[in-house]
């Protein structure tokens, strides 16, 4: 795939590779941020077939994901979607006895009042998840590099986008932790684009990406 910013140099991008462009020019930083988000027209994606990709649906922009809200708020529903579609027959069987069990427990609290209430059973299981309100485990979820990690696999689960793509690792992932990050996107098979504010020197951070510089000057380099 290439994704193409306007009037510069295309960007490769592959599967289970990092692509990264970096810059320390603002207008250029800004402008593709609002690109990502879907708020100008100055981005295209280009798949392997010279098609045009809807970016969309092709690309997920979870930007700075130290602002971003919990992953479970942002992602939870579709999860949840996924997980109650995918149950087996038993496990289905199983959380419908559950279900009627609480039920009727509730049912027997409603004859507390003088009014004729009942309840109903339905196999809604996304409401009995919701209710359930899953969430990520924080000792799983306390660090920027668990953070970027669940984001990742949540997007495998879901496959929901051909590019994830985020902004500022460098700010949050030490240079170890940036290594491991490109063995995880190596082994999800998902081609992942960063966007970086950053200065040219900072390129060996990024050794072994994929990676692009446009300067101050607006002058594209591909280091």
């Amino acid at each position: 795939m290439n994704l193409i910013y306007a009037a510069h140099q295309s960007m490769e991008l592959e599967n289970g590779r990092v692509t990264v462009l970096m810059t320390n020019n603002q207008n250029v930083y800004f402008e593709m941020a609002q690109a990502l988000a879907g708020k100008n027209d100055l981005l295209r994606l280009i798949d392997d077939d010279f098609s045009e990709l809807n970016l969309s649906t092709a690309l997920c922009w979870d930007a700075d994901l130290s602002s971003a809200p919990d992953l479970m708020d942002r992602y939870g529903s579709a999860l949840i979607k996924k997980i109650s579609n995918e149950l087996t027959v038993d496990q289905r069987q199983q959380l419908i006895a559950k279900q009627q069990e609480l039920l009727t427990a509730i049912q027997d609290t409603l004859f507390s009042v003088d009014l004729p209430l009942e309840v109903s059973l339905d196999d809604g299981f996304q409401r009995l998840y919701k209710y359930a309100r899953p969430r990520l485990i924080s000792s799983a979820n306390a660090t920027p590099y668990d953070i970027i990690k669940n984001d990742l696999n949540i997007h495998l689960e879901l496959n929901d986008c051909c590019v994830l793509a985020m902004k500022n690792i460098a700010n949050f992932l030490l240079p170890e932790q940036f290594k491991a990050f490109l063995q995880l996107v190596e082994e999800s098979g998902l081609a992942v684009f960063l966007l970086e504010f950053s200065e040219k020197q900072q390129r060996a951070y990024y050794q072994n990406a994929d990676v692009y510089w446009v300067d101050e000057d607006f002058v594209d380099w591909h280091l």
